[in-house]
């Protein structure tokens, strides 16, 4: 901590950063706060000798994101990665930061490193703005598509984070229907199309169709729309009791979470590309619940780049616990991830049978 200070005494930023517009600190390598501006003190109520000397996890801002996965104490936090990896991280509407008055606002980060010389990092600069005044659109959008999602149930856990403010990763649930989406693209594109399919998943199951022709419907009313070059993948099922019956359209194999066991089912083509078909029966996978709960996840959960390549199945195996929660999945995946960012939507169902 002495040789930042010393750093920003030298260097005139402390009188720079005060002068700033927008509010910011600075933190030294442990992430203790050193420096609070006059504009941070004024959206979140604390002054500058209320959090110099705490670290902002002990109840000074205590981000969170959506899912309330908490940021400060952990390695997902943007000045962790900016003083880690030496670059900056941007984190637009994904952090929910506590305020003096005991509420909590949105705030769209960024997390830059403090070097000397280019070279050693001393510390991290954030830069926070109220994130529902800089878009009240976005802002607006983001709670529309949050509000999608559906509560947990005493059976059914679900998780969705998408990789920036809006995603294209879709969660369908209306017992007996369930399915779990991933829309080609990201950002306001896919979630628009995010929309459009909940509609069409309507309009097909208020037929009750037979599992194995739901491909092909799908991609009939698909083409009700002038969508080039959009495509999905799902897994696509109906509980009934404890069994769930359910097609794979492309999407990552399912996992039985309390043996840690992937389950090999048949695959059609993804929904998009024209090629679906009248499929036999021979494509419906029927798996009873009381063998173990059912993860389903979409393909941005194994595909974060590690520092051995590609998480993958065989990595996401190697974390999974019997009794772990979708947010503790996720949490032990972003640990083993090397970009500072997460770089795609992460969505996740568990079934259990109790």
């Amino acid at each position: 901590m002495v040789e930042l200070r010393k750093f920003l005494a030298e260097t005139s930023a402390i009188s720079f950063l005060d002068q700033l517009e927008v509010p910011a600190y600075v933190v030294d390598r442990e992430r203790r706060i050193v420096f609070w501006n006059q504009k941070a003190k004024e959206l979140t109520g604390y002054t500058a000798e209320e959090v110099v000397g705490l670290r902002c996890s002990e109840q000074v801002l205590n981000h969170v994101d959506r899912t309330g996965i908490p940021v400060c104490s952990t390695e997902l936090c943007p000045l962790y990665q900016a003083i880690k990896n030496g670059v900056s991280v941007e984190v637009p509407f994904a952090v929910y930061g506590l305020t003096k008055s005991g509420q909590r606002r949105a705030f769209s980060v960024i997390g830059i490193p403090i070097k000397r010389n280019s070279s050693a990092v001393l510390g991290a600069l954030e830069i926070f703005t109220d994130a529902e005044k800089i878009s009240t659109d976005m802002a607006t959008a983001i709670k529309i598509q949050e509000s999608f999602v559906p509560p947990n149930t005493d059976k059914i856990e679900f998780f969705y984070r998408p990789s920036t403010g809006l995603g294209g990763d879709l969660i369908y649930y209306n017992p007996p229907w369930l399915a779990i989406v991933d829309i080609s693209g990201h950002g306001i594109a896919a979630a628009l199309v995010s929309m459009l399919l909940r509609t069409i998943f309507d309009e097909v199951f208020g037929k009750n169709p037979a599992l194995n022709m739901i491909p092909v419907l799908m991609e009939k009313e698909l083409g009700n729309y002038n969508l080039e070059g959009l495509y999905f993948t799902a897994i696509v099922g109906k509980i009934e009791d404890s069994e769930f019956r359910f097609i794979n359209v492309g999407h990552p194999y399912p996992i039985n979470l309390t043996n840690r066991e992937l389950i090999l089912t048949p695959t059609v083509p993804p929904v998009g590309f024209g090629l679906s078909e009248n499929y036999g029966d021979d494509i419906v996978q029927a798996y009873d619940l009381t063998k173990g709960s059912l993860l389903l996840y979409t393909d941005g959960l194994i595909e974060m780049r590690t520092k051995n390549g590609i998480l993958g199945v065989e990595g996401l195996l190697e974390i999974l616990e019997p009794n772990d929660r979708l947010a503790n999945i996720y949490l032990k995946a972003s640990l083993r991830r090397t970009s500072p960012i997460q770089e795609d939507d992460i969505t996740m169902v568990l079934l259990r049978d109790k």
